[in-house]
């Protein structure tokens, strides 16, 4: 994933032709025009495995599965959903699905949105906190979650590996972050 993860950042290599110079083909677009990126989502995605799995929904960006999302009951706690991502990463499911995958998220409708990354442990997994007129806590969360430009923020600028353990930012790590960008820009 770490290796994958550096190629959907940075771009992959290629030779054009014999004695040609490499070039550099970014996967994603992350720059100021990130809306020329090809959004999409589907639900119940069949993996083929040892023991296949139906992720709840995938979210891709160009046709690369960069996020997955297991979903419960308003009734069933969030943490059923993150064992079942923490599960389905194993090598008896569908480890193989999560080389792409940068955050796996869990929610239902009473609890709203929990995240981490690949192998992120389960009490390690955060909810989102910011504030918003969206009542639903799952809508709330998806929203400001998932809305694509954060998306790709989060991934490509609040993801890192620590010792080789992958993790991404916390809410209160990311308007910080947000806040001090803000703050250079006005030169204060």
């Amino acid at each position: 994933n770490k290796d994958v993860y550096g190629l959907l950042r940075y771009g992959v290599q290629i030779k054009i032709g014999a004695g040609e110079n490499y070039e550099t083909v970014k996967l994603i677009n992350w720059e100021d025009d990130w809306e020329n990126n090809d959004f999409a989502f589907a639900q119940e995605v069949t993996v083929k495995g040892p023991n296949g799995k139906r992720p709840d929904i995938v979210l891709y960006v160009n046709g690369i599965a960069l996020a997955v999302l297991e979903l419960k009951r308003p009734t069933v706690d969030v943490s059923e959903a993150i064992r079942q991502n923490l599960d389905n990463q194993k090598p008896a499911y569908i480890q193989h699905f999560f080389t792409t995958i940068q955050l796996v998220l869990a929610g239902n409708d009473t609890q709203g949105l929990s995240y981490g990354t690949t192998l992120t442990e389960e009490r390690q997994f955060d909810v989102w906190k910011e504030e918003s007129p969206i009542e639903n806590r799952l809508d709330r969360h998806l929203t400001q979650f998932c809305s694509k430009k954060r998306l790709l923020e989060l991934i490509h600028d609040f993801i890192i590996f620590d010792h080789g353990v992958k993790k991404v930012c916390r809410p209160h790590q990311y308007f910080g972050v947000v806040a001090a960008q803000e703050c250079v820009r006005n030169r204060e």
